[in-house]
């Protein structure tokens, strides 16, 4: 049975990608988990890497290739970002029941280990092997051939080996029995005598070792690994096996190069293969070199193969006068003709858990951000982080361009790759959340124009800031529509503060919602301004006043933000009441109208605290998820501390008939101040309270 919490109705979006997922692993988990179990516990690591590669693959085929690829990256990033000083996965199937982030972990390294190995046993063997494998094994489990249908990893690894025709030792003591992710830094240049590109290769996962500092979400695991002597694996110096390199050359043509990582530094040459000069970039560039030789800018040249490119919108004088728009130089334009090749793509064929560091300028990542149509390659592009010295400023090209310093032209990309519907909407909301870096003073807020004249441009009356009606009938517009908002509310001035007109515009697109004839709920995108308000408003007032009272200009000012303040409030307020009368999904009106009260009240203080907007949402009867929200809350705000709430918390937690409830209840019991403020209740409690205490925490 799973459980109702699961069950959207037809006119709300955004549970469907997590609702569907989580119901079809569960699905997949009575084949790989329940009817197949581990022998040991450290065998967990294929039961469960399994279950969720089989639901990925069916999401991969339900959801298309770019949403897979894309979502694939992103949890390639995290896993990255999160093992670091962790056991293996195959030391942590043995730890579980430690800490559910645990488990989390596992489930998300574990199918990725099985996705990288079904890349490389695929190049090996030309077939599609992993899913061979799974066949093989719920074939023999049916036969008996497995005793108890217990898999282990000696058993599965002998079968890789045996269908893939490939020894698989090596893979697996890397990503199986060994911890860690491998780091690249990769460097390259063009030999014009020899006519090759000179790669070269260095591994610094061990140069990158730092003390990694307290974070409330990981404290009460690193407490529980400490205290039952577990510690990080060994970390793995060298990872080897084969990487895929794809050189862009200046024809447009891929060329695909295979090249095997056996050491620490690897160097190796790339031959060169074509004779046409760099594709010019777009049709602005196209045209003016036209123009400059004399020749047709709609012919096309021998010499000069030009290719369909993504990013080209928002051309012509007027759109571009209108978005005050930057286009290259013609120093850079001139620098850009002299280079041999358009793009270099490291591990194209995602055979790596990695991160990646290629150092290429900057326009080369905006080639392969715009004439690359895989999402990997875009998001790849979107990210990195070396550029190039261009005009007066150091500029990238989305992860690449995003790490810079603010300039116009970067925001111009964004700015276009945002506007361009042919983009895939990850890369698009990307583009959006990176033009807040150039949000600033230093280049007159140019990423926060384009922010604006972007969401005007797609979701307002023409030449009116006023929204028009609700309509999510297109999924990548509707993301937007929530991305925009979210990414405007990150906006600060020099002084860490936020600007009036964001507020405002924040506000203003709150109140003037109107979803009357949209066929889907809008609860989720309200419910996404009213995070945004709050995040402007956390950001403080724009301007710090003096103490001249004869500045009556500032003192409109002020008057007219402190209105401001009290009009977000109420609106959010607002919200929460409306849902008191008409329910929305989940209560979703009133539990994120809880959370933004939380967090003016915590951060900076812009709101006193007040015990009584939480308290009576605990009461029994009201929605589970509402009232674990609640509770969240007030031990976030400090307020157990009270013998009053602490007894009222634990009489809750004893008779709450859900078992559900009473799990979420107990997990609270991880968070570190909830440990010292039982500790110090203990000290003060009776003998007959300490006991009933001390049992309900151990």
């Amino acid at each position: 049975m799973c459980s109702n919490r699961l069950l959207f109705p037809d006119e709300i979006l955004d549970p469907l990608y997590d609702s569907t997922r989580c119901l079809v692993h569960a699905l997949a988990s009575q084949w790989m988990g329940v009817n197949i179990i581990p022998k040991e516990p450290t065998d967990n690591w294929v039961t469960i890497g399994v279950a969720y590669y089989i639901t990925d693959t069916f999401m991969k085929k339900l959801c298309g290739n770019n949403e897979f690829r894309f979502r694939l990256k992103q949890t390639s990033d995290k896993i990255c970002d999160l093992d670091i000083a962790r056991p293996s996965i195959w030391h942590i199937g043995a730890l579980l029941k430690l800490d559910s982030s645990e488990y989390e972990f596992l489930s998300l390294k574990a199918p990725l280990v099985l996705y990288i190995l079904e890349r490389r046993l695929s190049k090996a063997s030309g077939k599609a092997t992993v899913s061979r494998i799974l066949s093989r094994i719920f074939l023999n489990c049916r036969m008996g051939d497995i005793p108890n249908s217990a898999l282990t990893t000696i058993f599965f690894q002998k079968l890789c080996e045996r269908f893939g025709h490939v020894k698989l030792d090596a893979f697996f003591q890397q990503w199986v029995y060994g911890a860690g992710c491998p780091r690249f830094v990769a460097t390259q240049r063009f030999n014009k005598k020899k006519l090759v590109v000179e790669m070269m290769i260095r591994q610094v996962q061990s140069e990158q070792l730092s003390a990694r500092d307290l974070e409330k979400s990981t404290f009460m695991r690193d407490v529980k690994e400490e205290l039952q002597n577990i510690y990080a694996g060994t970390l793995q110096h060298v990872f080897t096996g084969s990487m895929t390199i794809r050189i862009h050359e200046a024809d447009g043509t891929p060329y695909e190069h295979i090249v095997e990582i056996k050491e620490a530094v690897t160097k190796f040459d790339i031959p060169y293969n074509t004779k046409y000069k760099r594709l010019k970039r777009n049709k602005r560039q196209r045209e003016r070199a036209a123009a400059s030789s004399g020749v047709d800018p709609n012919s096309e040249a021998q010499d000069d193969v030009l290719l369909y490119c993504l990013g080209d919108v928002l051309q012509s004088e007027e759109e571009i006068l209108k978005w005050r728009l930057v286009e290259w130089t013609k120093e850079d334009e001139d620098r850009m003709g002299q280079e041999s090749y358009e793009w270099i793509r490291m591990d194209a064929d995602f055979e790596w858990i990695c991160k990646m560091s290629l150092t290429m300028p900057g326009y080369m990542y905006l080639s392969q951000l715009q004439q690359d149509r895989d999402v990997v390659a875009q998001l790849e592009a979107s990210n990195s982080r070396v550029g190039f010295m261009a005009a007066a400023n150091c500029i990238q090209s989305i992860q690449y361009m995003a790490a810079q310093r603010e300039h116009p032209l970067i925001s111009t990309i964004f700015a276009r790759t945002l506007m361009d519907s042919r983009y895939f909407h990850g890369i698009r909301t990307a583009a959006a959340h990176a033009l807040v870096k150039h949000a600033k003073e230093d280049v007159d807020w140019i990423g926060l124009f384009h922010l604006e004249t972007a969401f005007q441009e797609l979701f307002c009356l023409p030449n009116s800031p006023m929204t028009r009606s609700n309509n999510f009938s297109d999924r990548s517009s509707y993301a937007l529509q929530i991305a925009i908002p979210n990414a405007i509310s990150k906006v600060r001035n020099r002084n860490g503060r936020c600007p009036m007109r964001v507020k405002r515009f924040l506000y203003e697109k709150l109140k003037f919602n109107d979803n009357s004839n949209n066929e889907f709920s809008d609860c989720y995108y309200v419910a996404a301004l009213m995070r945004s308000i709050a995040n402007a408003l956390i950001g403080g007032k724009e301007s710090i006043h003096t103490k001249s009272k004869l500045d009556m200009t500032q003192e409109l000012e002020r008057q007219a933000e402190d209105q401001l303040y009290l009009d977000c409030i109420a609106e959010i307020n607002r919200y929460k009441r409306m849902d008191e009368w008409t329910s929305s999904f989940q209560n979703l009106y009133t539990r994120t109208a809880l959370d933004c009260l939380r967090r003016l009240m915590k951060e900076h203080r812009v709101l006193d605290f007040d015990v009584a907007q939480f308290l009576p949402y605990t009461r029994i009867g009201t929605f589970d998820l509402v009232r674990l929200d609640a509770f969240r809350i007030l031990l976030d705000l400090d307020n157990f501390h009270h013998p009053e709430l602490l007894k009222w918390f634990l009489y809750v937690k004893s008779t709450e008939s859900s078992a559900w409830m009473r799990r979420e209840l107990y997990g609270l019991r991880h968070n570190p101040a909830t440990c010292i403020l039982f500790n110090s209740f203990l000290e003060d409690a009776s003998w007959t309270a300490r006991g009933a205490m001390h049992g309900w925490l151990v």
